[in-house]
């Protein structure tokens, strides 16, 4: 089965120039090219009932090709379990009482060598520090870090990532 979260299906109906979508208040709104709203969806929305095509909406056709490509879209967003359709909310781990010039130290990994090495560091956009709470999970149960003050340590430095 093929999912689409909410970001995916925007980011795919604004590949097109005939359209243009965007999320406000749980609901995505397609406008055509002349900027005229077209079509409401509810981020919850499971079938074709639940969207809202404006009035109007046959004097702002898109034409042929670009219909069917909203319609094979709208298709595989409908499909997709409403739970699915959400990015996965990711978290950093503040490892505390660990600080150094730069600030506070964060869990990090990094790949090398096809290995990925645990460590602290200060926050940093060329490293992974943000992880879902399964790569948390995956971390922790590492034998290096079962049964050791280490797993204490990151189960208490859980933060939410604000996005």
């Amino acid at each position: 089965m093929v999912m689409m979260k909410i970001d995916e299906f925007i980011e795919k109906v604004n590949r097109n120039d005939r359209m243009e979508a965007e999320e406000i208040d749980g609901v995505i709104t397609i406008y055509n090219d002349s900027d005229h709203e077209v079509i409401d969806i509810p981020n919850g929305a499971t079938n074709l009932l639940e969207i809202d095509f404006i009035e109007s909406y046959s004097r702002y056709n898109f034409g042929k090709p670009s219909r069917e490509y909203l319609s094979a879209l709208i298709e595989e967003f409908l499909h997709t379990p409403i739970k699915e359709r959400f990015p996965e909310k990711k978290y950093r781990v503040r490892l505390r009482g660990f600080n150094s010039d730069n600030g506070h130290q964060y869990l990090t990994t990094k790949k090398t060598d096809g290995e990925s090495r645990v460590f602290a560091c200060a926050l940093r956009t060329d490293l992974k520090q943000e992880f879902t709470f399964d790569e948390i999970n995956k971390i922790i149960n590492r034998p290096a870090f079962k049964g050791t003050w280490v797993l204490d340590m990151i189960r208490a430095g859980i933060e939410s990532v604000d996005e």
